[in-house]
């Protein structure tokens, strides 16, 4: 949790420094976030992790990290429909991304390592607001559906819980917001992503400041 946290006061830095100039709702219109420090510290000692973002106009073209890790994106449209992620120049892993419109439907990914198992992600969106992701692997061309689904809960354009669900539910993560905007706010195409990140929530109009998360066992009890 203290990641989580120490991540987005940073940022909370970023988008700061970046209005501090802002005369007008053209101006805010266009910001975006150049680089990015994480903190944290563990067991007394303290780091820090730097990602630099570069953009072809609004459009986030690679998310670079200081490990020598990063993201490439490719849109079609205003749409982000392949992102791929590389270790020091290495092609790891490659994630396509579907849509029905403007609307995320399914995200398969493919490992390098073996090309011939995939895992997929499908977008269900329920008359109340809430989006079910739902998981299966395809193997040699062959889909195994599972009865793994993630519940995904979205008010004000935050996503404010998600439930891992198993059959019952397995674990369930709450967050809380400020009132500020994201710094992602202006990329083309991040919303529409819709799946948290591993690093960022690129969905939500507003920065988390808290992350409650907690487990249960198979009787509902909390662990």
């Amino acid at each position: 949790m203290k990641k989580i946290l120490c991540l987005f006061g940073a940022l909370a830095l970023v988008l700061t420094s970046c209005s501090s100039d802002d005369s007008s709702e053209s101006t805010d219109a266009v910001l975006l976030p150049k680089k990015i420090t994480e903190t944290e510290v563990i067991e007394g000692q303290s780091g820090s992790y730097t990602y630099t973002l570069t953009y072809d106009g609004n459009k986030l073209k690679e998310l670079a990290g200081s490990d020598a890790s990063r993201s490439v994106y490719t849109y079609t449209g205003d749409l982000i429909t392949k992102v791929e992620k590389y270790a020091s120049s290495v092609l790891q892993s490659t994630d396509v991304y579907a849509y029905e419109g403007t609307k995320l439907v399914s995200k398969i990914s493919t490992w390098e390592a073996n090309k011939s198992t995939q895992e997929k992600l499908t977008f269900v969106y329920n008359a109340n607001g809430t989006v079910n992701v739902n998981q299966s692997q395809i193997i040699n061309k062959q889909e195994i559906k599972y009865d793994t689904t993630t519940l995904y809960t979205l008010v004000n354009g935050n996503m404010v819980s998600s439930e891992l669900i198993d059959g019952v539910l397995m674990e369930k993560t709450t967050s809380t917001y400020d009132n500020k905007k994201s710094p992602f706010i202006n990329i083309i195409g991040l919303k529409a992503l819709l799946d948290l990140d591993s690093d960022f929530d690129f969905y939500s109009a507003n920065n988390t400041v808290k992350n409650v998360t907690t487990t249960y066992d198979s009787d509902g009890k909390v662990t």
